[in-house]
């Protein structure tokens, strides 16, 4: 069954710091660090929940990057990235202005093991180096 990917609580603070307000299916507490309310037909944002904090999906924050804050993710595959081994690795973009920008000083030259640990990382990096 494929399940959705919710940001680790650590992002889920720093999207809250950030002014990320967004509707969500997931709460973290901010107590325990655990996801204490997920699913279908529940709505969550920072603002209504004092001890909580809002849970985003991964595609859910990229696209706020995107849209909001005008930083482009991608996630490239790369077959020999690892030793020989598939790997993932991490471009960003700069889209406002009607050009892009690669940002070089990023999270290039990394190598992830998978694309879920490849996009927190350069959400992480977004929120702690450019907004």
């Amino acid at each position: 069954m494929i399940t959705e990917d919710y940001v680790n609580f650590e992002i889920a603070k720093l999207l809250k710091e950030k002014g990320f307000d967004e509707n969500c299916a997931a709460l973290y507490h901010l107590r325990t660090g655990e996801i204490v309310q997920q699913g279908v037909g529940y709505v969550f944002n920072n603002s209504q929940w004092e001890n909580f904090v809002s849970a985003p999906t991964l595609q859910m924050v990229m696209k706020w990057l995107r849209e909001v804050h005008h930083y482009y993710i991608q996630v490239m595959l790369d077959s020999w990235a690892c030793g020989g081994h598939m790997g993932y690795y991490v471009v960003l973009q700069r889209t406002d202005n009607d050009f892009e920008m690669m940002l070089h000083d990023a999270v290039d030259e990394v190598f992830y093991q998978t694309y879920e640990e490849a996009s927190e990382a350069a959400i992480k990096y977004c929120l702690e180096n450019l907004i």
